[in-house]
């Protein structure tokens, strides 16, 4: 299994398309966190992975990440994270 972010030149098939989006608090005094996105990419990544197995791919292709940050008035803020792209499978030799 793997996943990248641009195509792939081999003929496959495609399996359809997987999605995932991860959320985490902010407190006050974790402010200073807002950039840290290494460990949501790494969780988006592992949920579209078992996303895709469970679909009987071979790859993910053509991944997307869209990073939010969300503001609640009088609340923390919330980091999100939104990966999502396309399954694939390779045809088997006989």
């Amino acid at each position: 299994m793997f996943l990248t972010t641009g195509g792939i030149n081999r003929t496959y098939a495609i399996k359809g398309i997987v999605n995932a989006t991860i959320k985490k608090t902010l407190l006050a005094e974790e402010i200073d966190k807002v950039d840290q996105y290494d460990e949501l990419y790494e969780e988006i990544k592992r949920r579209l992975a078992k996303r895709a197995t469970a679909l009987n791919g071979d790859a993910v292709i053509e991944v997307r990440f869209i990073p939010e940050i969300v503001r609640v008035s009088v609340g923390p803020k919330y980091m999100l994270l939104h990966g999502y792209g396309t399954v694939i499978s390779f045809p088997r030799k006989k």
